[in-house]
């Protein structure tokens, strides 16, 4: 009878020796040395993971194929004169102890720096108009329009912007009659546009170039 049947070159660490498989169970073992195959079909030999004949398991000639994955680990570490794996640590009950962190998930992905969103100085309302002071009152969300694309024309910024009134003279003055003032921005690259409203138009009287990349918010 041969001494192993592979399927696979065998390693040097169990050649020549008797593989034998436990009853009723999956992996194989390596008989210790010197042991042949008995007469009888089941028997108990000393193996390479327990030495002891008294404790070693009934086995049985092993006669098919052998691979390393198959072998007791036990019996595969003996062989290469490898350390026992250290067994786990018991933790006393009613103590708790912190787990640690788990490694990061980079699974089909790169880490990149982001950096922060640039800032851009607030555009500046005009301070007069045809030589008179203009009152503006303080800047408030837009509001939203149906059927309009509230995107900032030259940044891209999907944000509804800003907007502000102003008024100059007064509604019963005949000398400085009344005027109003209309004026809108971008919060995000402050492109600012301010205008006259003059009967139902608005001319624009005022404008303030946005300092950012075109399209750097699309």
């Amino acid at each position: 009878m041969s001494a192993l049947a592979v399927e696979a070159p065998a390693a040097p660490v169990w050649g020549g020796r008797l593989v034998v498989r436990t009853a009723g169970r999956p992996l194989l073992h390596v008989a210790g040395e010197g042991i042949t195959a008995p007469a009888m079909p089941v028997f108990t030999v000393p193996l390479e993971c327990e030495s002891d004949t008294e404790r070693a398991p009934g086995v049985r000639p092993w006669e098919g194929p052998v691979t390393e994955s198959g072998i007791c680990p036990a019996c595969l570490r003996s062989l290469r004169g490898e350390p026992e794996p250290e067994a786990p640590r018991p933790v006393p009950a009613g103590i708790a102890q912190a787990l640690p962190d788990p490694d990061p998930d980079r699974r089909g992905r790169h880490l990149w720096a982001v950096p922060d969103q640039p800032t851009y100085a607030e555009a500046p309302l005009p301070a007069e108009h045809a030589e008179r002071p203009i009152t503006w009152s303080a800047w408030r969300p837009a509001p939203v329009l149906s059927h309009y694309d509230p995107s900032c024309e030259w940044c891209g910024d999907p944000a509804h912007g800003e907007m502000t009134s102003g008024r100059q003279g007064h509604p019963t003055s005949k000398t400085v009659p009344l005027r109003i003032y209309l004026a809108r921005r971008c919060t995000a690259c402050q492109l600012m546009t301010a205008y006259e409203q003059v009967g139902s138009d608005l001319q624009t009287i005022a404008h303030h170039k946005s300092r950012a990349p075109k399209d750097c918010n699309r």
